[in-house]
């Protein structure tokens, strides 16, 4: 299959645009799960007291009570017995969640960059190889 100068550009260019709104709207969620989503809620170190593969629960003490939680996370670092940091509502202390799993979501915007990365290379490229540079040339 033969493409035009022109199909493969535009092919590139649209890559790079398409890789450029992943990475800008994947660091927008990003920074809103990672630092708003922390800010105004207490923290403390939770035990895992038990893994099944896809899930953790863990055991932690808040406002004086002990409190028992069920979290859909799972990581190959943890353990039972491991001490994790969990964040928590000072009002509700039964709903908290674990900070480090919500670092998986800057996966949307490393993938953005790299698809980003790709097109503008490939533009790059396409564009030197292209007769509008080799008449720039004196």
């Amino acid at each position: 299959m033969n493409f035009s100068k022109d199909k493969v550009m535009l092919g590139f260019t649209i890559t790079a645009c398409v890789g450029l709104f992943v990475f800008i709207i994947g660091l927008i969620f990003s920074v809103k799960t990672i630092f708003l989503d922390v800010r105004g809620k207490e923290s403390t170190y939770a035990e895992i007291i038990n893994l099944d593969g896809e899930s953790t629960t863990v055991r932690y003490i808040a406002g004086g009570r002990k409190y028992t939680k069920r979290f859909n996370a799972y990581s190959s670092t943890y353990y039972v017995g491991k001490k994790i940091k969990v964040f928590y509502s000072k009002v509700h202390p039964q709903k908290s969640f674990i900070a480090n799993i919500r670092y998986l979501i800057l996966i949307a915007p490393g993938m953005g960059l790299i698809i980003t990365g790709v097109g503008g290379i490939g533009l790059f490229v396409s564009y030197m190889k292209s007769d509008g540079y080799k008449k720039l040339e004196y």
